[in-house]
């Protein structure tokens, strides 16, 4: 008897960093649908296979009903994977010089947007289980000269992951973080001033490991099997830049 095939729901708001996970998903026997805000301009061709619905991360009405569209089109899902980088978090400023919108614009949007994704999922998974991923940045962990919004929002991505897998753990919903080597994940981030690691070896795999290829995997590692028995972790998936506990 055949398995019945894996849904999952990957969210997208701001730089897209849904499209090749969505593609890599779905190009290894997922049904997949990308809920995407089309700010950010798709990193990859989207396989017609993949349902795509427009969602909007302002409320959480919003993108609740961008969750009853997908269920609609191929069922509930068993994994959200979610990506909230705003657009305007790319901005290097100084902290001194950072105005309240910009702040705004950058942190509380991507605080919001992770927020809302969680609820709605809670909606569609409360009764059977499922897996949650938030995918970011290794800035968190490091920080970055300049874009302080955008590692303070990661950091607090990073902070409602392990607060939300406390409350949902027994009710059979993981919820994880994985933190990505940050040129790994778009080439936007080659113009921006990153940290350097002093070391002469800074990243053990000499690269960034690959988004599609190699991070896709684990993903889906987490909404399976032993993977299943993980929550609240930080998984950091940079190549071994960022050695950290």
């Amino acid at each position: 008897m055949n398995e019945p095939r894996r849904v999952v729901y990957v969210l997208t708001s701001g730089l897209d960093v849904g499209s090749p996970i969505a593609a890599s998903l779905a190009s290894r026997g997922a049904r997949v649908a990308w809920l995407t805000d089309g700010i950010g301009e798709p990193a990859v061709d989207v396989d017609p296979s993949i349902e795509r619905i427009a969602a909007s991360f302002a409320s959480r009405a919003g993108l609740q009903r961008a969750f009853d569209s997908a269920a609609e089109q191929i069922g509930a899902p068993s994994q959200v994977v979610l990506s909230a980088i705003p657009l305007m978090a790319l901005a290097a400023q100084d902290i001194v010089e950072t105005p309240d919108a910009h702040w705004s614009a950058s942190c509380t949007v991507a605080m919001k947007s992770v927020l809302y994704g969680l609820q709605a999922s809670h909606t569609q998974m409360s009764a059977r289980g499922g897996s949650v991923v938030v995918i970011g940045p290794s800035l968190s962990l490091a920080g970055a000269p300049r874009l302080v919004p955008l590692c303070a929002a990661l950091e607090g991505q990073r902070g409602l992951v392990k607060s939300t897998a406390r409350q949902w753990g027994r009710s059979g919903i993981t919820v994880n973080w994985i933190a990505a080597a940050p040129r790994g994940l778009s080439s936007l981030f080659d113009t921006l001033a990153l940290p350097v690691k002093p070391d002469p070896v800074p990243i053990a795999f000499g690269r960034p490991p690959d988004l599609g290829l190699e991070i896709v995997p684990v993903i889906e590692f987490l909404g399976d099997g032993a993977g299943r028995a993980m929550t609240g972790a930080t998984l950091v998936l940079d190549g071994g830049e960022w050695m950290v506990p």
